[in-house]
Order: C-alpha cells, then sequence, then structure tokens
C-alpha cells in the first residue's frame, strides 16, 4: 500500500517589483488547458483516496462511468464532484479477492473510500481513474460486527489468550507485518537496520493491505505466513504497524478471522496502528498495543534494553559467587596440600631413619663378616701350621717329602675349608640384603598407607565443616551441613543429634 502526501494547493503568487506591472499573458485555448493539466499533475498526487459518494453508475466502454459527490453535504447543488472511469478489470480483482460475485450497482448511493488515479483530458478536463473500492460500512453496522467478533473470540476462549503469554526471554528475531510504502514503517526500518547492524536481531518483513477491497484478505494471508514461520524457523516477536490516515482504513480490523489469527499466534504480537483515538479489536486481542509504530519498536528496544541489564546483573552475580566459591575452594585446597606435605614429610622422615637403621645393619653386618673372614684366615694360617707338624706316617707316606707336596695337601684341606667359608657368607650376605629389601617393602608399604589416599582408602573419612576447616574432635560437630571427603568423591551430611560416646 503506498503512503500518499496531503492534498496540496498549487499557488501562484509571485511577488514583483511595486515599479512593475506583470503583463497578463495571452494563451490559446489548448494552451491554457495544457498548462492547467501539467499544474494538476505536479501538484497531485499519483494516486489518493478519496472519501464520496457513489451517486450514480453506468456501463461506459470497457467499464463503469461512477459519478462522485462530497459525502454530507448540506447543499447538492454545489459540492464537489468528480466522474471516475472503473475499469471492468478492477471489478473482477476485486471479487477476486473477497472470493464471490461482486455487484457493482449495489454501491450506488453509498459512502465509499475511492482510491483513484487523477488525469486530465483538455476537453473533459480533470477526471479520475478508480483503481479500488473500499465501500464504509455505517458506525452501527461496525460497532454491531465488533461485539460480535469479541463475543465469539471470547466463546472459543481465545480472547486473552495473547495476554497470558510470558514476555519473550531474548529477542533475536521480529516479524513485521506492515503495508508497502509506508512511513510509518520507514520509521521502524531504521531501527531494525541499526539493530541487525550491531548483530543483535533479524527482522523478516510481511506486507500486507490495510486499506481496499482486499485488506483483509491480504492481512488473514501475512498473519498466516508470519504464523507459519514462527512455528517453523522461529519467531520471537511479531509487530503489527501502520502509519497515520483516516479511521475509516481500520474497517478491516473488526473481524473474526483476523484478529483470531493474533489470538491464536504463538509468540507476543505487539501493535502499532498510528491512532491515539482509535482502539481496535486487534489492539484489544494483542499482547501489548501502541499508540504508533514509533512506540512499538520503543516497546521492543525496551524489552532488549530490560534483558541486557538483566544479563550483566545476572553475569556479576554469577562471577561474584563464582570469584567467592573459588577463593574458598582455593584456601581449602591449600589447608590440604599444608596437611599432605606435612605427612609426607613427617611419612618421609621416618623413612630416612629406617633406610639409615638398614644402611647400618648392612654395614654391621659387612663388618661382622669381615671379622669372620680376618678370622678365618688366622686359622688357616695356624691350621697350616698344625698340619706341617701333625701330618701322619700315613700321610706323609703317601704324600712326597718334598715341601711342594706337603704344601699341596695343606692347600687342598685349607681350599675346601675356604669354599665352605666363602658359601656360608654368601650364604649370610644374602639373607641380610633379603631382610633389609622386607625391611624397605614394609617402609614403602607403610608410606603408602600413611598417604591420604591410603588413608581414605582404608575406608577413613575427611570431615570438614561448614567453614571448610578440618574437624579433629567430636565436640566440634554441630548440626549444621559437614563435607565428607572419600575415596571414591565428596558427600554432604548432616548430623541430627550429636553424642559423644568414649572409644
Amino acid at each position: 500500500m503506498r503512503m500518499h502526501e496531503p492534498d496540496r494547493r498549487v499557488s501562484i503568487d509571485v511577488e514583483t517589483p511595486n515599479d512593475e506591472v506583470r503583463p497578463i499573458p495571452r494563451w490559446g485555448l489548448s494552451q491554457f488547458t495544457a498548462e492547467a493539466g501539467k499544474v494538476i499533475r505536479s501538484g497531485l498526487p499519483e494516486e489518493v483516496w478519496v472519501e464520496a459518494v457513489i451517486l450514480t453508475i453506468s456501463r461506459g466502454g470497457s467499464g463503469y462511468n461512477l459519478d462522485l459527490i462530497e459525502p454530507y453535504a448540506q447543499n447538492p447543488s454545489t459540492s464537489a464532484r468528480l466522474r471516475g472511469f472503473l475499469p471492468t478489470t478492477v471489478v473482477e480483482q476485486m471479487g477476486e479477492i473477497i472470493r464471490e460475485a461482486f455487484d457493482i450497482e449495489a454501491l450506488r448511493g453509498s459512502v465509499a473510500w475511492v482510491k483513484i488515479k487523477p488525469t486530465f483530458h483538455p476537453s473533459r478536463h480533470l477526471q479520475a481513474t478508480v483503481l479500488d473500492l473500499e465501500p464504509i460500512p455505517a458506525t452501527d453496522t461496525l460497532d454491531q460486527v465488533l461485539e460480535e467478533a469479541r463475543l465469539q473470540l471470547a466463546r472459543d476462549r481465545v480472547f486473552r489468550r495473547q495476554r497470558q503469554l510470558q514476555a519473550p526471554t531474548d529477542i533475536l528475531r521480529i516479524g513485521i507485518v506492515h503495508p508497502e510504502r509506508s512511513a510509518g514503517y520507514a520509521d521502524v526500518l531504521t531501527e531494525l537496520e541499526r539493530l541487525e547492524r550491531a548483530g543483535i536481531i533479524t527482522s523478516l518483513s510481511f506486507p500486507a493491505s490495510f486499506e481496499g477491497s482486499g485488506a483483509r484478505q491480504s492481512l488473514c494471508a501475512a498473519l498466516a505466513l508470519a504464523g507459519e514461520v514462527a512455528r517453523g524457523e522461529g519467531l520471537d516477536v511479531l509487530l503489527i504497524v501502520r502509519g497515520g490516515g483516516h479511521s475509516a482504513g481500520l474497517a478491516s480490523l473488526v473481524f473474526d478471522d483476523v484478529a483470531r489469527l493474533i489470538c491464536t499466534f504463538p509468540v507476543p504480537v505487539i501493535t502499532g496502528l498510528g491512532h491515539a483515538t482509535d482502539h481496535t479489536l486487534l489492539d484489544d486481542v494483542a499482547w501489548r498495543s501502541t499508540d504508533t509504530p514509533s512506540k512499538a519498536i520503543g516497546l521492543v528496544l525496551n524489552l532488549i534494553r530490560d534483558r541486557a541489564e538483566q544479563v550483566m546483573i545476572d553475569y556479576r552475580t554469577i562471577r561474584k559467587a563464582a570469584d567467592s566459591d573459588i577463593g574458598r575452594q582455593s584456601h581449602l585446597l591449600q589447608d590440604l596440600r599444608d596437611q599432605i606435605l606435612r605427612g609426607a614429610g613427617d611419612c618421609i622422615q621416618r623413612q630416612e631413619h629406617q633406610i639409615d637403621s638398614a644402611r647400618q645393619s648392612v654395614a654391621a653386618c659387612q663388618s661382622f663378616l669381615q671379622t669372620r673372614l680376618s678370622e678365618s684366615r688366622i686359622d688357616l694360617d695356624r691350621l697350616m701350621c698344625e698340619l706341617t707338624g701333625n701330618l701322619s706316617d700315613s700321610d706323609l707316606t703317601r704324600a712326597p717329602l718334598s715341601p711342594s707336596g706337603l704344601f699341596r695337601i695343606t692347600l687342598d684341606r685349607e681350599g675346601r675349608e675356604l669354599d665352605r667359608l666363602q658359601r656360608e657368607i654368601a650364604s649370610l650376605v644374602k639373607t641380610a640384603l633379603e631382610r633389609a629389601d622386607l625391611a624397605l617393602q614394609g617402609l614403602h608399604r607403610e608410606i603408602r598407607a600413611l598417604s591420604v589416599e591410603g588413608t581414605l582408602g582404608r575406608g577413613f573419612a575427611l570431615v570438614l565443616d561448614p567453614n571448610r576447616r578440618p574437624i579433629r574432635h567430636a565436640a566440634e560437630i554441630s548440626t549444621a551441613p559437614l563435607r565428607l571427603t572419600l575415596a571414591d568423591g565428596v558427600v554432604t551430611v548432616r548430623c541430627e543429634k550429636t553424642t559423644i560416646c568414649p572409644i
């Protein structure tokens, strides 16, 4: 729907110097009518809606001749008149739009909004080509239709359905039902483009006619298409905007089918129909209604701004709570780390003492073995002496009497004794080393058993009070929640009644 400029009157007031008198031009009649046509064509809009009474309707050529007269005139003989031509194709299009046979003769004598294209003919002067007709129902008829629509919507329990919807949490996709070439939509589009450039929202346009014979069907089609998009790709809010204009142009907004589509729309609908004094049925059933398109987009901006402010408040609250919890957990972990380090240090010191004791035992064993070896050498020397002095006659008879033979016999005996002593020493060393190894393994097992994981794995639990401090005595337990750290996780418990029993 194209928005029209207000009527403009062409003035030919030209200031002339006081000392000059402008000559009166002399034109031919054709030149005069041509100049008049230029003035009319430049001074009037290309298309315009006029309110008029259809005085007569007559068949003429490929259409109908309509005699239009100013409505509500007290003296018809002096009222404004205009002859217009209604092509047959326009009548057929109007019948297709309303989906029923259209009797143009039934409009004789009725008041209607007539969409005309002004023309000028040199012989017939100012004329109009009729592009559309919108009959104006009587006020009592409109009120009756409006009341019946409200009652029907109330009986179907959909009249207040939009009002029951929650405000959209995040507005990212906005649908707009609007007339084409509407100044009101241009203002809305400026704000939407600014938000789109900022990457905040995405807008979808659903053009529709708000005036003319097809306004009702056009609005229903646009709302149905917007509903499909809302249920499919998704919409967060729908705007229905229309700029200023005559209040009679709102006649299409009183019917049940248009209002029902808004009542059953899946997301909130905001209207901005551009009339502060006219309250339509769509304003009654919409989620929110405003006076102008600018106020409608302003309401959307307020919703986006309020949501952004709430998000920032929630972010700061979450950040503060997270920082506080992280700080408490850091202190708790630091306390646990200090406890583990102290326990590990004590355990390592005990193990070092035990290892030093084992080393001392090994050194003592080595010293003992070295002493035994020295004593064995002394015994060997003594035995050598004894053997050389106490050999029997038979040994002397069997062994050569040379010193080398005697030494060989003695050496064999002492060699066997030395082998026996070496095996005994090796066995003693092996036994001492095995004992030391067992002692070391026991010390390692004790270290692992005394660690935090080992302690928790044996069925013990680390009990922390609400301030994350470890509880060492039963008297410190209260009814406040406690945290038990077990081998496989952390649980929170509450002591209903505290009873201290001696162990």
